[in-house]
């Protein structure tokens, strides 16, 4: 008996085993089936996300927060920001008037003067200032625009429309200047600031705010209009993030394909980004709902998505009235344009440059050094011989007509002046230096012409002029 037992023993052993090896086999397909199922149900919930919707730079801080902390110290984050006592630079105490000459073409008080007053009363600010019907009412200030050279103040009309204030403020020079007021421009011309065509949601909207809606309603004649943040903010060069979160939270591999990274977008698309603001022209869109008094296009891209071809939702209009942040038109002229030089090639985004300091052009080298980074083997010949003292950006990148500086990165010679008929009319390289500023324009094209032909071999007569 002892022997029997024995035997059935090791077979209820090897059965035993032969089971529990099929019934591991079979869980483990269970299993793979299953995780195979998980990964399609998640693959098939990422691909039917659908439009991703912006949801502000405080929900990239969660996980971007180096990125955010750096750029909050950058003109970008400070673009457009609620008025208060810590962001309203103008003088609405002591120096708190602007009287102009209204416009001789204006119908009514034409030559006379008339004087705007700005002040403050129980913390809020305010511009009197004449409106759309040619009086003066008490305009309270809810937005400022810019910390950098000027500030300007926006407005909202009972209808919801915004518009900028006629008074602004200069703040290297701490005084007041016209803005689209009477000193040019009248109620009803098209171009005073209270005109339905100075509107700031189609002037001005879609470059100061992120994730901005107009939410015009025609029937009503009012603006709801909304946006995501105040400023240019993290959704405004990476798209809308809300996919992007919702799919980070479970599917690590696939957060990459939910948000654009200008970084890694070919060079002429990341310039793009940049180019959605700094630019000179108007939309491929037509303004809609239209209305008498509307301007036919917006000032911005309208409908332009990060990482899109930008000359599809915008056309250069090279038009002095428009001339504002054309660095990326300027930019395309250039030589570095032809050989790939991007705008994030010499500016930060995030960072405050290698330096480490906040500064307003975002440079990543300070002045020459930017330049010479690449740069390194320039001649000391021509003009170059006599600047060794001089700055590369003073003339490569005067400044043009506005504020900016040249982005073509050429010399303007001092016969580009002449021919527009002063410097007031076309900038140069030479004039903007304290040295030369008094200098005739036909002494410095006489100069330049002399120092051009002590470089060349002689006799220079045979290379021509």
């Amino acid at each position: 008996m002892k022997k029997r037992s024995c035997k059935w023993s090791w077979w209820t052993i090897l059965f035993v085993s032969l089971l529990l090896i099929v019934l591991d086999s079979n869980s483990y397909a269970e299993k793979e089936a299953s995780a195979a199922t998980g990964e399609a149900e998640a693959y098939v919930s990422y691909e039917l996300l659908g439009e991703p919707e912006y949801v502000g730079a405080e929900k990239c801080k969660d996980c971007h927060w180096r990125e955010f902390d750096s750029w909050k110290h950058t003109l970008h984050s400070k673009f457009m920001q609620e008025a208060n006592e810590f962001t309203v630079m103008g003088d609405f105490g002591r120096n708190n008037k602007l009287t102009v000459k209204v416009t001789r073409k204006a119908p009514k008080m034409a030559r006379s003067k008339t004087t705007s007053t700005m002040y403050k009363k129980d913390g809020k600010y305010y511009v009197n200032t004449i409106g759309p019907d040619w009086e003066f009412h008490d305009y309270e200030v809810k937005y400022v625009i810019g910390v950098n050279r000027e500030q300007s103040y926006v407005t909202i009309f009972p209808n919801g429309e915004l518009h900028v204030l006629p008074v602004e403020w200069e703040i290297e020079e701490t005084k007041w200047e016209d803005n689209r007021g009477l000193e040019k421009h009248y109620p009803g011309n098209g171009k005073y600031w209270s005109d339905a065509g100075r509107s700031w949601q189609f002037a001005c909207g879609s470059c100061h705010v992120t994730g901005m809606k107009i939410n015009y309603d025609r029937a009503s004649d009012s603006f709801n209009t909304t946006w995501t943040d105040l400023g240019i903010s993290c959704e405004a060069c990476h798209g809308p993030g809300s996919n992007h979160i919702q799919v980070a939270k479970t599917l690590f591999d696939k957060e990459k394909d939910t948000i654009i990274n200008p970084a890694k977008l070919p060079w002429k698309l990341r310039s793009m980004v940049c180019g959605q603001c700094h630019n000179w022209g108007a939309s491929a869109a037509k303004v809609t709902p239209a209305k008498e008094g509307f301007p036919e296009k917006y000032a911005f891209a309208y409908g332009y998505k990060v990482g899109q071809p930008l000359y599809l939702f915008y056309d250069e209009e090279l038009d002095d009235e428009k001339k504002h942040h054309q660095q990326y038109n300027e930019w395309q002229e250039s030589a570095h344009a032809k050989a790939g030089v991007a705008c994030t090639t010499c500016h930060g985004v995030h960072q405050e440059g290698a330096h480490k300091s906040p500064h307003k052009s975002q440079t990543k080298y300070i002045a020459d050094s930017l330049c010479t980074n690449c740069h390194a083997s320039m001649t000391r010949k021509s003009a170059h011989r006599i600047h060794t003292f001089g700055s590369c950006i003073a003339c490569h990148m005067p400044k043009s007509k506005g504020h900016e500086h040249s982005h073509t990165f050429e010399f303007v010679s001092p016969e580009e002046s002449i021919r527009a008929g002063g410097v007031d009319k076309k900038p140069n390289s030479c004039s903007g230096c304290h040295h030369h500023k008094d200098t005739p324009l036909e002494a410095l094209v006489e100069f330049l012409d002399a120092v051009k032909k002590k470089d060349m071999p002689v006799p220079f007569s045979v290379h021509g002029r």
